[in-house]
């Protein structure tokens, strides 16, 4: 696999769905009392752990659940200057936690599920793509990236990630800002990269409509992450058997006493 350096510069993400998702986000965790109260007692120890995308939280229809996209510039014959947005929510993936520190992440992508706001251009984005030769994508973090604090809950991160994206086997690195929010024991994410898709061996589609179609264009992508349910699980088993332990020693400190 070829390798090129890319190196991106911080810019504002556009037209991400960071608010709704974050208000989606926010009311999955308060879905039921009980629920609320294990996952408080679960965030309370911080983001330790292993994070597994969560593709039940939200619909694809409205696009407020799990997905990674592209948008592209085009110019229609007839239609004129229009943006070609494609999208999937067939994302798996995960990274893991510890303190502050996101120690690796990856993320894959299933292109071959990959539709667009225009039905009849899809067969074009899959040749492109060569999604029967190479149906997936991924992204990974190159190194552990710092937060500089553990995420508080209802407040906005905003953190410089150095990675590699895979696209038809070719490696690229890259860098980029990455946004996000805690609610409860749920994170979303959402990031914009800015890439020429052509430098990944793409050849841009074309139609007898199409007039022309811009080689940059943006990797898109909004993720809900949870907890995985046995480190939960574990992480306040260990809570209660330190608990336990504390409570045994102080017995039997009491007792020494008294004799």
């Amino acid at each position: 696999m070829s390798k090129v350096n890319v190196r991106v510069s911080e810019q504002p993400l556009r037209k991400l769905l960071l608010p709704a998702a974050i208000a989606l986000s926010a009311a999955f965790v308060v879905g039921s009392a009980g629920a609320v109260q294990a996952q408080d007692e679960v965030s309370a120890e911080g983001i330790d752990g292993t994070w597994s995308v969560d593709t039940s939280i939200g619909s694809f229809d409205d696009f407020s659940s799990s997905w990674v996209g592209f948008r592209v510039s085009e110019v229609l014959n007839p239609g004129g200057e229009v943006d070609a947005v494609g999208r999937t929510p067939v994302v798996s993936g995960q990274l893991d936690a510890s303190g502050s520190v996101i120690e690796s992440a990856m993320i894959e992508v299933d292109l071959t599920t990959i539709t667009s706001d225009r039905p009849r251009r899809d067969g074009a984005i899959q040749r492109s793509l060569g999604t029967g030769e190479f149906p997936t994508a991924t992204f990974a973090f190159s190194e552990p990236v710092d937060l500089l604090s553990v995420p508080v809950e209802g407040e906005p991160f905003n953190v410089s990630v150095p990675g590699t994206v895979t696209i038809r086997d070719v490696t690229q690195d890259v860098e980029f800002q990455l946004q996000g929010q805690r609610a409860g024991d749920v994170v979303v994410v959402v990031g914009s990269l800015p890439v020429d898709f052509t430098s990944f061996g793409v050849t841009m589609p074309t139609a007898p409509i199409v007039v022309s179609v811009e080689d940059n264009g943006d990797l898109e992508w909004q993720l809900f992450l949870t907890r995985d349910a046995d480190m939960a699980e574990e992480d306040m088993a260990d809570d209660e058997m330190a608990e336990e332990e504390v409570a045994e020693e102080e017995a039997a400190d009491g007792e020494t006493a008294e004799e």
